[in-house]
């Protein structure tokens, strides 16, 4: 496992940014699916073209593809230590991080899981963590906002400007 750096690489701020682009993506076209769901199990017809599943599948398996190369960079390449603060925001920043590295893994494979496998299953379970998501996105926002703003530390560079 690779040891701190003092930031990250520009590859690793890049997938951040495009994880974020295409998870809100996802979460404003997800009710297309939804309706193709409900309509596919007998419920009124979608009221939008059917191309949208194989859409919100493809990105998904991009969201899925760009985790698992985020996770292995931070094995590889390291994560700047985290930030020094109370030990209850330490505690909560990190299990809101590998919240959102697992919600986001887990989540697409539960999504192909209900689109290729067991629909009512695994959509369930696909459809409850998207509240856990909206969670930890807004908890992840907050401590961003909160180190830029109160703090005032160079926490939120980190994510925007490459570590040399």
């Amino acid at each position: 496992m690779a040891t701190a750096t003092n930031g990250y690489s520009a590859r690793q701020i890049g997938l951040h940014w495009i994880v974020f682009l295409l998870v809100a993506y996802q979460w404003f076209t997800g009710d297309f699916m939804a309706d193709l769901f409900g309509a596919a199990h007998g419920g009124p017809p979608a009221a939008v073209n059917s191309g949208w599943a194989t859409v919100h599948v493809v990105v998904g398996v991009a969201v899925l593809a760009l985790m698992v190369w985020r996770l292995g960079l931070r094995h590889s390449v390291g994560a700047p230590p985290p930030a020094k603060q109370h030990p209850a925001l330490q505690w909560l920043a990190s299990a809101v991080h590998v919240g959102l590295y697992l919600d986001l893994t887990v989540g697409a494979v539960a999504g192909l899981a209900a689109y290729y496998l067991w629909p009512s299953l695994a959509g369930l379970h696909h459809f409850l963590m998207r509240p856990v998501l909206l969670l930890l996105v807004v908890l992840h926002v907050v401590g961003a906002l909160w180190h830029r703003f109160v703090v005032r530390d160079d926490v939120v560079t980190r994510m925007v400007r490459p570590a040399r």
